[in-house]
């Protein structure tokens, strides 16, 4: 089960900012393994809803994303893995999946009047 209900709209934004991001980056696969570890740690905390991990992670992320410079004699650069970007995808669904419900039940109890004598609007 999904809990990023717990998670602050700041954090689902700078996830989902980074996730949609991170399809772009050229990395090594040292760092690519790098980022699969705090993917699967993420997917911890949007299981768990632990929001402070999920705070963590995001800025990690940040951290670990591409840089100007490699060291000299470092392996070539790839675009994403398939089993990141399949986890990627994932992780980009279960967190605009529950913002999108979320907003879908707020434009229904609106447009129905729920809370407000049960009278749809006329």
């Amino acid at each position: 089960m999904d809990h990023a209900e717990s998670w602050d709209a700041e954090t689902i934004s700078d996830a989902l900012d980074l996730l949609q991001d991170m399809v772009l980056w050229d990395l090594v696969p040292e760092r690519w393994e790098h980022i699969g570890l705090l993917l699967s740690r993420l997917e911890v905390a949007l299981a768990t809803g632990e929001a402070d991990e999920a705070r963590d992670v995001v800025v990690q992320l940040e951290l670990s994303g591409p840089v100007r410079a490699n060291r000299i004699g470092s392996a070539e650069k790839s675009g994403i893995p398939e089993p990141i970007l399949e986890r990627r995808n994932t992780l980009v669904h279960s967190l605009t999946g529950e913002r999108d419900l979320q907003s879908r039940d707020q434009q229904d109890t609106s447009r129905t009047g729920v809370g407000r004598g049960d009278r749809p609007d006329r």
